[in-house]
């Protein structure tokens, strides 16, 4: 007989759980297939965001003809064995590594702390969306207060008979909750899944401007190697004239006053040499920490300064392309849409809500508890299953749902008037710019220009000087001047390639007018030019005008 207890015990617990799984299964099922139909398309970075899959993942495809640029949205692999280097105790040594202009991109995107520490943020708001998605699905539950549980126990009553207790237990008990109605999921998964967006969008941000820092860095580099050049060049006239002084002074042809200038200005191009060199190893260490070199790794630059490209866009175009392609205004964009449905979060907790539920309760037990003799050898087991609606509805909560709804709409408002200061900015960056562009442009030619002719000024003195017409005084300042104008036709370049590349980098215009064709298309006119003894810089030097890859 307790035989056959125990089975028909097993038998009534076992079709409680089928039931229970039938119903958790179906409802899956159905929720899946209500959750893909009540969710609204949602654009955001040019992201349509269309399905969720089996694993609660969210997925977006590009939508053809809007901007994205793949390069700032594909992120690095997440390993931090790979891009992540221990760094130990600095020896000694000092490896050079040539730095090409077309590697700094990749160099950025490997080796970036700061890019590594954005992607994780990236990954966690991906799966505090998915977190969020959980809410369209249901809850199962198992608890248990005695598994097993033993009693052990008397009670003694004054005016009824004494009972005592002995008995050993176990329950179980199952419930299955899936709200059918719930005003905060939808605001709350939009909110993740506008989190998640900003987050790449950071991602994206932050790889262009490390980027644009690395060119300028790079640029800087490049200019300070070829200002050691022309300060060493610099010493070497010096230490001739000062030697030809020293020998005119011996012959009786140059006076004690000549040697002192030409010592004067050896000295001053030493010190040209000692501030450019200080300058060069600065511009090295900015440079290996933003492409995160190893301590003992010196970055070095073997090509001289060009003009990497001619910017043919006009400024009000640039513009608008600058306003189209930058992430920041997508990012405040966000946050008035994050702000929006934190205030439908607020204005959601006074809404009723509904749940449907249904739990199982089963216990088996020997024994008896609450009577006088208490029979250790008595079997006992109960089943329940229960189905229901649960209704919640938070009529009156102080007023804490409609002032934090109020505080988030302010907010919007406050979003966007960061939007039109941002976009204020953005204009006054492009015009900043490509007004000094133009200025580098005629930096460049009227340098140019300078060089030849301090360079013939410097010729004729030095003639003037060996036929004693002039002094050591005017070859120190026409030596002076070339030094001067090589630098200032140096620092006109660097300046030009920066401002084309921030040009680039604002509006996400990729290509530059290749000027190296317009060179082979105007031959003759750049011959003119060189008869007629007129320096253009643009046109005149093929192998300055290179397109950047």
């Amino acid at each position: 007989m307790i035989n056959y207890i125990k089975a028909n015990n097993f038998i009534n617990i076992t079709k409680s759980l089928l039931f229970l799984y039938i119903l958790s299964y179906s409802s899956i099922n159905f929720v899946k297939a209500e959750a893909i139909n009540v969710q609204r398309s949602y654009r955001s970075g040019g992201i349509t965001w269309t399905k969720l899959d089996n694993d609660n993942d969210v997925k977006g495809k590009v939508n053809k003809g809007e901007k994205q640029n793949e390069e700032l949205n594909s992120f690095p692999p997440l390993d931090p064995s790979k891009n992540l280097r221990k760094e130990g105790v600095s020896n000694n040594i000092k490896n050079k590594t040539l730095i090409k202009l077309e590697q700094i991109e990749d160099l950025i995107r490997n080796n970036s702390n700061e890019l590594q520490m954005i992607a994780r943020r990236v990954e966690e708001a991906r799966y505090l969306l998915r977190s969020e998605v959980s809410a369209w699905y249901p809850n199962f539950n198992i608890s248990s207060t005695g598994f097993p549980q033993y009693v052990d126990g008397n009670t003694y009553n004054n005016l009824s008979t004494n009972t005592s207790n002995r008995q050993a237990k176990a329950s179980l008990k199952a419930t299955l909750k899936w709200d059918l109605i719930n005003p905060s999921r939808i605001p709350q998964i939009e909110l993740a899944r506008d989190q998640f967006e900003k987050a790449r969008l950071a991602y994206s941000i932050k790889y262009r401007q490390l980027l644009l820092d690395a060119y300028i860095q790079f640029f800087n580099l490049q200019k300070s190697t070829q200002e050691i050049r022309i300060a060493r060049d610099s010493i070497k006239f010096s230490e001739t004239s000062l030697k030809e002084a020293i020998i005119r002074k011996n012959s009786g042809l140059g006076s004690n006053f000549d040697v002192l200038e030409s010592k004067t200005q050896l000295s001053k191009d030493k010190q040209l040499l000692v501030e450019k060199i200080g300058y060069k190893k600065i511009n090295e260490r900015k440079l290996s920490q933003l492409l995160n070199l190893k301590s003992n790794t010196i970055p070095s630059i073997n090509s001289v300064p060009k003009i990497i490209g001619l910017w043919d866009t006009g400024l009000e175009q640039s513009i608008i392309k600058s306003y189209k392609f930058r992430e920041e205004l997508e990012s405040i964009q966000l946050g008035i849409s994050i702000n929006n449905n934190k205030a439908n979060i607020a204005s959601s907790s006074n809404k009723p809500k509904v749940s449907l539920y249904n739990s199982f309760d089963g216990y088996i037990a020997k024994g008896e508890i609450g009577v006088a003799s208490p029979r250790y050898e008595n079997n006992i087991n109960s089943t329940n299953t229960t189905i229901g609606i649960q209704f919640d509805w938070p009529i009156f909560d102080g007023g804490y749902g409609k002032a934090r709804y109020y505080a988030s709409k302010e907010k919007v408002k406050e979003v966007q008037a960061e939007l039109a200061l941002k976009k204020s900015e953005i204009r006054k960056e492009i015009e900043e710019s490509f007004f000094k562009l133009n200025i580098a442009k005629e930096n460049i030619k009227n340098s140019s220009d300078a060089i030849q002719s301090a360079k013939e000024s410097l010729r004729l003195s030095v003639l003037r000087l060996k036929a004693g017409i002039t002094t050591q005084r005017e070859v120190v300042n026409n030596q002076r001047d070339l030094t001067q104008a090589e630098v200032n036709h140096i620092q006109a370049l660097t300046d030009y390639n920066i401002h084309i590349i921030s040009l680039r980098s604002k509006t996400g215009l990729k290509g530059f007018k290749d000027c190296t064709k317009k060179i082979s298309r105007n031959n003759s006119s750049i011959k003119k030019r060189k008869d007629n003894g007129h320096a253009n810089h643009l046109l005149l030097n093929m192998d300055s005008c290179t397109e950047l890859s």
